[in-house]
């Protein structure tokens, strides 16, 4: 009887132990599908992200021909940075959850460091080749998520729109070499801060300051900010 009962219960720890492999197989199993298919769709993501660019170096060469017009090349500019933006929001969430494709991931913020720092250099040739119509703002953060900075700078997009644009880069992903090259030519040793028209701030700057320098380049390039900045007019 004894020894029926201990068959019985080692029966019992070898089902639930089975059981165990089992859902937690299925657990991996379907976390390499999930993963698998956040790869695809940031995979999908650079390709767009490639065709707008592509599209836009293109249209950038055009100029001097008269094919393409300085204001339609800025305002595919800011629309494909935006877009870029988004995204790249979406890429870094699904890097930071990633369990099995971590350097996929890696590479892929790589590829979209590089594609907003070659929209940055395409901006100021666009400034070389037209008048100046925006403002460029680098802002260069860290992993603190207690910082305010990046929300102050959303909010000063809403307010002056296609007037400034924002590339944005992560200090702390040191994958990208460029990124640690930007942060050496700008000498910036301290996170948040940001470069506005070659202006640099370190540190963390309130909205007041930065409107006030954002106002004055603005005003500097001829544009008509009356509404956004009353008191510079």
């Amino acid at each position: 009887m004894e020894k029926m009962e201990r068959k019985l219960s080692l029966k019992k720890y070898l089902l639930a132990f089975i059981l165990t492999i089992i859902i937690f197989s299925g657990g991996i199993l379907v976390g390499i599908i999930i993963e698998n298919a956040r790869l695809e769709n940031a995979k999908q993501s650079t390709l767009s992200e490639k065709v707008g660019l592509l599209s836009l170096q293109l249209q950038q060469r055009y100029i001097d021909s008269g094919i393409a017009d300085c204001k339609s090349l800025n305002k595919i500019l800011e629309t494909n940075l935006n877009e870029l933006g988004k995204k790249m929001e979406l890429i870094m969430d699904y890097e930071k959850k990633s369990f099995f494709n971590q350097e996929e991931f890696d590479l892929q913020l790589r590829d979209y460091f590089l594609t907003e720092i070659q929209y940055f250099l395409i901006s100021q040739e666009i400034d070389r080749q037209c008048s100046q119509d925006n403002i460029k703002i680098l802002y260069f953060y860290d992993e603190n998520k207690y910082d305010t900075q990046g929300s102050i700078l959303g909010y000063l997009k809403n307010k002056f729109g296609e007037n400034i644009l924002i590339f944005s880069f992560n200090s702390e992903f040191k994958e990208e070499p460029m990124i640690s090259l930007l942060l050496t030519s700008y000498k910036i040793n301290q996170f948040p801060s940001i470069v506005i028209e070659n202006e640099i701030f370190l540190g963390h700057q309130e909205v007041e300051e930065l409107q006030k320098t954002i106002c004055g380049d603005l005003q500097r390039i001829g544009k008509n900010i009356t509404k956004e900045c009353p008191i510079a007019n």
